[in-house]
């Protein structure tokens, strides 16, 4: 007797008559006679229509830890003797948590709502973790390989870090085998739910110490090698010389190339949240987060395009049987504290007598005897004098001077002359002056303390400039809400401060709002950036070289609170914040009912966006109830949303339940296939994105490691933990009799006393012996690609190469559904005659069953 599909527990089944999920079917009993001509493609639909609506909550969902990851702090650096902002969250912590639960939540919230309420194991769970591992980790995978123009390759730069996620991403499910077919056969006890749990924190821990360098055979990533809006002239002259160093030896580069060029050579990247809500909004017909084209892409054609643009300086150009000379390079650039460069010169040929060569330098931007030392003369050449090295003084001037450059020439003989001149006949060198002499800004205070007042009160914001006055420099400045909230206790402002030549000091004014009320001690920031001309922030105050902050702390009336005080002191409320978030409540209305967000973006939008809005419309109006991020630092919002993600997930649980018992298809199968797919996508779109506009594979398939090793741990280990405790509990019930006689009748054998949490662990066993198998060759096929000179990288490579990978890992991905699903019709779940099942009289059931 079989019964593939039917409850455990002798209920009717969930797309029969008597039967249902936690929320569907909406008609009932009534909805459950209608034909499967017409349910079918109504389920089929349904369900697409909720995969738009998680991936739209989990837009939100990201929003929020967003928010919650950016959150900063004031310590006290003992190093430095001194406050300064630091950021709570590491970005390896922030990506293995909370952006992890963020982009795997449908996954990871399926099995945890899924034990309740029976605490029992169900098939749908379970096999969606499998399901969308072998998805990610193949697919997505794939899709990146291929996205990477031909030519071109990506590498996994954070080796330390993806070797951790790497490791963890195979053994949780060697893990899984072990407890489930080795030790205690389909049944989970206590002590390896709270095992498989704590593996999770076990991931996260190492995982942060080889992104620190604390753990051995790691190395801390070097700082200040990436380029920023907040970087300083003397950090944007250090890049400039790098890369004029390596591309402009033979091209004389303008400002935009360098520009590009320094994108390319130190790229920030960008946040794993950033690229998942991109990869929704590309996925929904919404707004993009990135352009079409980054500065880094363009960069890195340009890089390419002069590493081909190769100049054979030691070839003869000219067909005159004379000698030829020519300088070794067009360009040489040099920092201004250089003292002298070297400039090569070089003759080619055969050489039978001395001849001389005449030279002299020209101005540029730079003037002689003012940034160079002018000098000209002979150079003497013969048969044993075929080089000579010009050296020119390099003045370092006081104040701080733009990129300049000037030029050595070679003079011409004619066409009577010994020789002729080569292609280099004159070199270009640029002068950086990396010293600013613009002075160092900063507040005259970093901490300022103001007492409360029934009036408003205006305070005044000074900022010095020292260490040099020389030229005219600015900068900006606004407010960061932190427990006092902009437009409530403080009046926010945002403008330039601009400093004249010789000025040392400007200031602008803050409102401070009057206090109505009793409250805690409240504190916002002001802070200086982006700075402009030559200067830079005093590096020994809080925020370093990037920006400069202050902190203003509003203090409360002592005097004057009571017993109102006392009581808001425990309840922590912070009634700015919510009054700010009101206000923000209606926007996030607005934005959910304008394509585009706006009535002006909708005049933008396309024909493709209009429909995709049309059908998210009731997903976006019932996702804007969603409290925006200003409560509570965004974890007000973090829990709704994290809420609505679970209603949602419930909603494909049953409609997934319901297709696939209308269609006779097992819910192992409709899991790995249908439920995987549809809650992969957005990575898979966010993935591809990351691919084609890093320079690195670590916010592509390096996210895809950690994020199956969290689902696992966390979305397996946290349920079954609960699961296991439960029963470890509550010991043997009849109900529990029932359901393990149909599942896994042997565990009775094992345990007839009960008290055990039973995973049936058979389909879901195999899938897991299949995927461990595609894991481990997929990983060994990334490090064969990486130390394979001739291909580079995890991504890309020669086209042919790329789609060759490609292909293999999609047909990995297919071997391994066909495997699974062939192996689950193949073993049905059988049922004990002994079990009273009595609607199972109305069932056909195959002859012999």
């Amino acid at each position: 007797m079989v019964c593939d599909g039917l409850p455990a527990d002798g209920s009717p089944a969930v797309c029969q008559v008597g039967g249902g999920g936690l929320i569907l079917p909406l008609g009932g009993d009534g909805e459950q006679e209608w034909p499967t001509a017409v349910r079918a493609p109504l389920y089929l639909i349904g369900l697409l229509w909720c995969f738009l609506g998680v991936a739209i909550i989990a837009d939100v969902f990201m929003g929020a830890i967003e928010k919650v990851t950016s959150k900063r702090v004031l310590i006290y650096d003992k190093a430095l003797q001194k406050h300064r902002t630091k950021s709570v969250w590491n970005p390896t912590v922030a990506n293995l948590t909370l952006m992890a639960l963020g982009s795997s939540a449908p996954e990871i919230l399926l099995n945890v709502i899924g034990i309740f309420p029976t605490f029992q194991s169900s098939e749908l769970g379970p096999s969606t973790i499998v399901g969308s591992a072998a998805f990610n980790l193949l697919c997505i995978t794939a899709v990146c390989v291929v996205s990477i123009p031909a030519g071109e390759y990506r590498k996994i730069k954070d080796r330390g870090v993806f070797g951790i996620t790497a490791f963890f991403s195979v053994f949780a499910y060697v893990w899984l085998l072990v407890i489930l077919m080795l030790v205690s056969p389909d049944v989970v006890d206590t002590v390896e739910g709270v095992v498989t749990f704590l593996f999770f924190w076990v991931l996260v821990v190492l995982a942060f110490l080889a992104d620190t360098g604390k753990l051995p055979g790691t190395a801390k990533p070097p700082a200040g090698d990436v380029v920023h809006p907040q970087n300083t002239p003397a950090e944007i002259g250090v890049m400039e010389f790098k890369v004029r160093q390596k591309y402009g030896k033979n091209r004389n580069l303008n400002s935009d190339e360098v520009s590009n060029l320094i994108a390319y050579e130190f790229f920030a990247p960008e946040s794993r949240a950033k690229h998942r809500i991109n990869g929704t909004r590309v996925m929904s017909g919404g707004k993009k987060v990135f352009g079409n084209e980054s500065p880094w892409e363009k960069g890195m054609k340009l890089a390419k395009e002069l590493q081909n643009d190769v100049h054979m300086t030691d070839v003869l150009t000219s067909n005159s049987g004379k000698p030829e000379v020519s300088f070794q390079a067009l360009n040489y650039t040099v920092l201004e504290s250089v003292g002298k460069v070297g400039i090569t010169v070089r003759a080619l040929g055969e050489l039978v007598k001395n001849f001389s060569v005449e030279y002299s330098t020209c101005d540029g931007t730079a003037i002689a005897k003012s940034d160079y030392e002018p000098i000209s003369g002979k150079l003497e050449f013969g048969p044993q004098k075929l080089e000579h090295v010009i050296e020119v003084a390099i003045i370092s001037t006081e104040g701080h001077e733009p990129t300049e450059e000037f030029y050595l020439d070679l003079k011409d003989p004619g066409e009577q002359g010994d020789f002729v001149l080569g292609n280099y006949k004159r070199v270009t060198v640029v002068v950086i002056d990396e010293d600013p002499s613009g002075g160092r800004l900063g507040f005259e205070q970093e901490h300022v303390k103001l007492y409360s007042s029934d009036e408003p009160m205006v305070f005044p914001v000074s900022v010095c400039r020292k260490g040099g006055t020389s030229g005219r420099v600015a900068c900006s400045y606004c407010c960061e809400s932190d427990s006092a909230i902009a437009g409530s206790d403080f009046e926010a402002v945002e403008g330039k401060l601009e400093f004249e030549v010789g000025q040392k000091e400007a200031s602008f004014n803050v409102k401070i709002m009057p206090k109505g009320r009793y409250e805690n001690d409240e504190c916002f920031r002001i802070i200086l950036k982006d700075i402009e001309g030559e200067a830079t922030f005093d590096a020994t105050t809080d925020g370093g070289n990037d920006s400069c902050i202050m902190t203003v702390i509003i203090m409360a009336d002592t005097a004057k609170a009571g017993a109102i005080q006392a009581l808001s002191q425990v309840m922590r409320i912070n009634w700015d914040a919510v009054e700010v978030g009101n206000a923000t409540y209606k926007q996030q209305f607005v934005e959910a009912i304008y394509p585009g967000g706006s009535a002006e973006a909708m005049k933008e939008v396309k024909p493709f966006e209009w429909v995709m809005h049309i059908l998210s419309v009731p997903w976006k109006l019932l996702f804007a109830l969603v409290p925006p991020t200003h409560y509570a630092g965004g974890w007000v919002c973090f829990f709704c949303a994290l809420g609505m993600v679970g209603f949602v997930t419930v909603i494909i649980g049953d409609m997934a339940e319901l297709l696939g018992c209308v269609l006779d298809i097992p819910p192992a199968t409709t899991a790995i296939t249908l439920v995987a797919l549809g809650t992969s996508l957005p990575d898979t779109f966010a993935s591809r994105t990351a691919a084609q506009m890093d320079p690195y594979a670590d916010n592509s398939i390096g996210n895809v490691t950690g994020s199956n090793s969290v689902n696992v741990f966390l979305g397996l280990g946290l349920p079954w933990f609960i699961g296991a405790v439960y029963w470890d509990n509550k010991g043997w019930t009849q109900e529990w009799e029932d359901w393990v006689r149909i599942e896994k009748p042997d565990v009775l054998d094992v345990y007839p006393s009960g008290g055990k949490y039973v995973v049936a662990g058979g389909n879901f066993g195999f899938s897991m012996v299949v995927f461990t198998g595609c894991a481990v060759v997929t990983l060994l096929l990334l490090v064969i690609r990486r130390a394979t000179h001739s291909i580079g990288g995890e991504l890309g490579g020669r086209r042919a190469i790329s789609r060759i990978t490609s292909g293999f890992l999609v047909l990995l991905w297919l071997s391994f559904v066909f495997l699974s699903v062939w192996h689950i019709l193949s073993n049905p779940r059988p049922c004990d005659p002994s079990v009273s099942l009595p609607f199972l009289l109305s069932v056909d059931l195959p002859s012999g069953a």
